[in-house]
């Protein structure tokens, strides 16, 4: 393999299965040691309105004499076979991709397209206040000068790469994903390859409109499952002008087809997500005006009820003393388990690791080493270093505390009860 190849779309809206295109972007070429060796960025004429240009700050008349993505597809093609794609929650990016590739007649068979998420691997390697690009960055050092500019997200994601590559010491986690590169089979291109015509923006985009999401959402848990964190992180994009309009409502149900989530799935979490931002705001054991603004802005948004707000921090404060059940329940959010199911146990933990196994075994589970059909992995510390964890990050399983695995098994005797 070459290297890897950092990728970032600004786009029209947040699927593109709602028909939403790309209006932006960025392509750094980073070296197996981290070195940025190459980068270009154009803006890209979708051939219909740009979408929220309150957000990438990308306007109608920007993009009138820019290159459509036929014109740079074969450029962006080449940028991407023989080497490993890297981004910031990739599930979004790379469904961009794939589709534009598709509408140009280079259709990806292998779907969905692999690729190092960094959204996903930061907790590995910092700890961030939240899953958003900004907080990731700050914490591993990085400055990034104008969110959702293309270029400038692209070249903070990899000064981010570059650091967990110096803190991966050559052991990569996501060797599995560079395996799998080396044999993807990409579409070929014959054709010719004229000139690679670039359209920059005139200007940085507007001024921020995610402010308010550095408050209560910025501290907000992670998702065990990556499909569930890649879903919660288009949401909270959605989200950056605190309203959800109809069409971001269709493209997140969209969203969440894609990344394998039922309707039923998406009304939980996201009452979950409401439950788990009053037990935030709870840590201090006192909601400010500015976060009990926060909770009631992103419950409209997710279409809740100023009811639904009282309720939740009504439940926030009775288990406050307890626990974060609702953490709890967001860190599980669409696990559940069946009879036959791996299950894994990792690290030292408070209740002894054979006495996990044999309550697993005990309930017809199925303890063991990491495989690809595993259903989790419970660790002590989600974000372990162990040889299991490793594997299970490459897998995309998902690594869970005792708790939510001792919630998962409580909900899993209960249900065999019913049957």
């Amino acid at each position: 393999m070459a290297g890897y190849t950092v990728i970032d779309v600004e786009t029209t809206g947040l699927s593109p299965s709602c028909r939403d295109r790309v209006v932006e972007i960025a392509v750094v070429w980073v070296s197996h040691d981290g070195e940025i060796q190459d980068q270009w960025v154009t803006l890209v004429n979708p051939g219909r309105d740009v979408g929220p240009t309150h957000i990438h700050g990308i306007t109608a008349t920007a993009v009138a004499a820019a290159p459509t993505f036929d014109e740079i597809a074969p450029y962006v093609l080449r940028a991407l076979v023989g080497r490993i794609a890297v981004a910031h929650n990739a599930p979004f990016d790379l469904r961009f991709l794939a589709s534009e590739f598709h509408r140009v007649g280079l259709p990806l068979t292998d779907l969905p397209l692999r690729g190092v998420c960094t959204m996903a691997w930061a907790p590995f390697f910092v700890h961030s206040s939240s899953r958003k690009l900004a907080d990731c960055c700050a914490a591993s050092g990085v400055a990034l000068k104008n969110p959702h500019s293309a270029m400038d997200d692209a070249l903070a994601t990899a000064q981010m790469f570059q650091h967990f590559l110096r803190l991966a010491g050559g052991k990569l986690p996501w060797q599995e994903d560079l395996d799998a590169a080396r044999v993807y089979r990409w579409p070929t291109y014959s054709g010719p390859y004229g000139q690679l015509r670039l359209a920059a923006r005139s200007e940085g985009p507007n001024a921020r409109q995610d402010e308010w999401l550095d408050g209560i959402v910025s501290r907000m848990p992670r998702a065990a499952n990556p499909l569930v964190d890649s879903y919660l992180g288009v949401l909270e994009m959605a989200m950056l002008d605190g309203f959800l309009a109809e069409h971001e409502k269709a493209e997140l149900v969209s969203v969440a087809v894609d990344s394998g989530l039922t309707r039923g799935h998406v009304l939980d979490l996201h009452a979950d997500y409401l439950r788990a931002m009053a037990e935030v705001a709870l840590e201090d054991h006192i909601v400010t005006p500015g976060e009990r603004a926060d909770i009631e802005r992103v419950a409209a948004a997710l279409g809740l009820r100023l009811t639904d707000v009282e309720m939740a921090l009504a439940e926030a404060q009775q288990r406050a003393a307890a626990s974060n059940a609702a953490r709890t329940a967001l860190a599980t959010a669409v696990l559940s388990l069946e009879p036959g199911d791996r299950v894994v146990f990792t690290g030292d933990m408070t209740v002894g690791r054979e006495e996990w196994i044999a309550l697993a075994r005990e309930h017809n589970l199925d303890p063991g080493g990491v495989t690809r059909t595993t259903k989790v992995v419970v660790a002590s510390d989600p974000n372990s270093m162990s040889g299991k964890a490793i594997k299970a990050r490459a897998y995309g399983i998902p690594i869970i505390t005792e708790a939510s695995f001792a919630k998962l098994l409580k909900q899993f005797v209960e249900a065999q009860l019913a049957r």
